[in-house]
């Protein structure tokens, strides 16, 4: 068999000089022909089931890489690492970490391998050759291994160079928000923080609580659900539409006379549609987020 070694070595160019046996299947190269490089000291042993091209310098990218690749081709870069990669503020590259999905095993001395249930729902992104998480993830991520300082200090050098926004946090928020999933307490925490500047964005207020919702184990409730009730359409913050309960986040723009009248009519119209209306301010959400969360549950468990 003829190892098309113009193919091998692009590839390598890559990777830091490294290719997986995986890798190397896949340009139909045997396995008898990997042992014949290896013995002829063409390809060197990087890691398991890894080669490094004679020549190529180790440096802290390959090793990395070489991890990834050995943990299997849905192993990502990720939390530390991931922040290095990134280059963000407050972090470093003394220890190395990878994510595989659950039930995957790597185990290797000074690897940290986290194993997770949500890997898919993060977009895989390749910087300086490498896989790993996006930086809304590895933020995220971050806060299950740091402290919140550290965090809030990798977000603000992320935001200062617009590598994310309060929006795309947000988001992230709520799509990894669930009981005892690590990390979600300190981005929500730092968000928290930042209030001022968060409601500013698109439905920021509600979708902090769809967070905290779905992290208590409740159903995600539909953003922004319209609904037409005698003869005018409502426009609710949340909803939980077939069971017809409402949640209203009230903000100070409330306390303007005319909202706060127009809010009654609007509230009065739905309760006689058949709907359950709570509302909620910042205070009960950054204070009182167990009771928001009890009230809530109690609500949906009335509804036929």
């Amino acid at each position: 068999m003829v190892i098309r070694d113009d193919e091998v070595a692009e590839l390598a160019s890559r990777q830091h000089g490294l290719v997986s046996v995986a890798q190397l299947g896949r340009l139909d190269v045997s396995r008898s022909a990997i042992r014949g490089r290896v013995a002829r000291g063409i390809w060197t042993t990087a890691g398991r089931g890894v080669l490094r091209l004679a020549g190529a310098p180790a440096t802290w990218e390959s090793s990395v890489l070489a991890h990834v690749l050995a943990a299997g081709e849905a192993a990502l870069a990720s939390h530390r690492t991931a922040a290095a990669l990134w280059g963000l503020d407050g972090t470093d590259r003394r220890q190395l970490d990878i994510s595989v999905p659950r039930g995957t095993w790597y185990r290797h001395d000074g690897v940290h391998t986290h194993e997770s249930t949500d890997l898919d729902r993060t977009r895989p992104v390749r910087r300086n050759g490498i896989p790993m998480t996006s930086v809304e993830r590895t933020l995220l991520d971050l806060g299950a291994v740091v402290g919140f300082r550290r965090v809030e200090l990798a977000l603000d050098d992320a935001r200062r160079r617009r590598l994310v926004t309060w929006d795309t946090l947000l988001d992230t928020l709520v799509l990894h928000a669930r009981r005892g999933r690590d990390g979600v307490g300190t981005l929500r925490a730092i968000l928290d923080e930042h209030f001022g500047e968060v409601v500013v964005t698109d439905s920021g207020f509600e979708r902090l609580v769809i967070s905290v919702l779905r992290d208590a184990g409740l159903p995600t409730p539909v953003l922004q659900h319209e609904v037409r009730v005698a003869g005018r359409t409502y426009r609710l913050d949340l909803a939980y539409p077939d069971l017809r309960v409402a949640i209203e986040l009230d903000g100070s723009v409330h306390l303007r006379r005319d909202v706060w009248e127009a809010d009654h009519v609007r509230q009065n119209a739905l309760i006689l549609a058949g709907w359950t209306l709570l509302r909620f301010t910042w205070a009960d959400y950054s204070t009182r987020a167990p009771l928001l969360v009890s009230e809530v549950r109690a609500a949906l468990r009335r509804r036929p």
